[in-house]
């Protein structure tokens, strides 16, 4: 991906049927945005929320304020909205299986191919447009807080209230639009889904920050988990598989979750709470982020460790962790800070997104 913070996404929004479109109708827009020096103050208003790794090398930030930074390495390229980005308020980025680079915003799905950007706003008309079970109404929303392309080609992606959807390049297809909670003021359901997960055999995880908990969808069937099946938390923000195909999912108050072998397991430490990302770097090595001020630890079998940093240095509720192409781990998150590890030195790139 959350408690919820002042940069967590929490509202309203979205399902069914329609064809891409870009802002103005499917029209691509050129970029020509061209590396600059930047320099970035610390925002409490701004937040890195993901990192990711492309096929070339390159490393991309996305952020909820200065929309996307590229980094090759030795340059940081900014794009906004004045390059095409369709919203500087990104909260996912991730590479299709063609090399194109996706982009989760406030306004809908966005890609780049290196060129242009083309926005696929979400739809805003849906059937049925009430619950056939409650006769309540959902969200409509623009906001996706969540990415995944599955095995298949298809886009998962989550939005910040109105549920998830299916997307194959030109439609939309909604699911859990009326699941979650329904809102006490005006009796409309907010489902917030804000991570998402392909399991080894092809199954669809998605997580709930409104009271959802868990949901997988086999294909034909969705599922749902909640505190009766096992869960220690019905808001869960991050989720994420590992190389041996166990699942883990991080809840707002009580810990972490794992979901072995067909059960789920509970790991609740008083200190490790507010679990915000994971990730496993190339030697195995479970990483585990969060909102709290031990905000990173190794998970290893049962026991939290943190990462023994240069006290001096701390990180701030992180959002994200991931790798380079060489190894060296990336941090970033509240105050739009960004933090590279190469194993030794915490190295503070938050106002250093410049030439190196």
């Amino acid at each position: 991906m959350n408690r919820i913070y002042c940069y967590l996404p929490v509202a309203l929004l979205v399902t069914i049927l329609i064809l891409t479109s870009s802002c103005k109708g499917q029209v691509k827009q050129p970029n020509t945005t061209k590396s600059q020096n930047i320099t970035i103050k610390y925002d409490d208003r701004d937040v890195v929320t993901n990192g990711y790794l492309d096929s070339s090398g390159n490393m991309w930030f996305s952020t909820l304020r200065e929309g996307v930074f590229k980094y090759d390495g030795k340059t940081f390229t900014n794009f906004t909205t004045k390059d095409g980005l369709c919203s500087n308020k990104i909260n996912s980025v991730i590479e299709d299986n063609n090399g194109k680079i996706w982009f989760a915003t406030s306004k809908g799905l966005c890609n780049y191919d290196g060129k242009d950007f083309t926005n696929f706003p979400l739809p805003q008309k849906h059937t049925p447009n009430t619950s056939p079970d409650t006769g309540l109404p959902s969200r409509n929303t623009q906001e996706v807080l969540s990415l995944i392309q599955d095995k298949k080609g298809h886009f998962w992606l989550g939005t910040i209230s109105g549920g998830a959807y299916r997307f194959d390049g030109k439609t939309f297809i909604s699911f859990l639009r009326y699941d979650g909670r329904i809102h006490p003021d005006d009796k409309v359901y907010n489902n917030c889904i804000q991570s998402i997960v392909e399991d080894n055999s092809g199954n669809i995880w998605f997580t709930s920050m409104t009271h959802g908990g868990i949901s997988r969808y086999d294909g034909k069937t969705v599922t749902h988990f909640t505190k009766q099946d096992g869960l220690s938390d019905d808001m869960i923000f991050s989720s994420f598989k590992d190389d041996k195909g166990n699942l883990w999912f991080g809840t707002l108050d009580n810990g972490l979750i794992s979901y072995k072998n067909g059960i789920f397991n509970n790991y609740k430490e008083k200190d490790w709470q507010n679990i915000s990302c994971f990730y496993q770097d190339k030697t195995g090595k479970l990483w585990v982020g969060s909102f709290r001020e031990s905000t990173v630890s190794w998970f290893e079998g049962n026991k939290f460790t943190p990462v023994p940093f240069d006290k001096t240095q701390k990180l701030v509720e992180i959002r994200f962790i991931t790798e380079d192409n060489i190894g060296n781990i990336w941090f970033g998150g509240r105050y739009g800070v960004l933090y590279r590890y190469d194993g030794k030195e915490l190295k503070d790139f938050t106002q250093l997104k410049t030439n190196l």
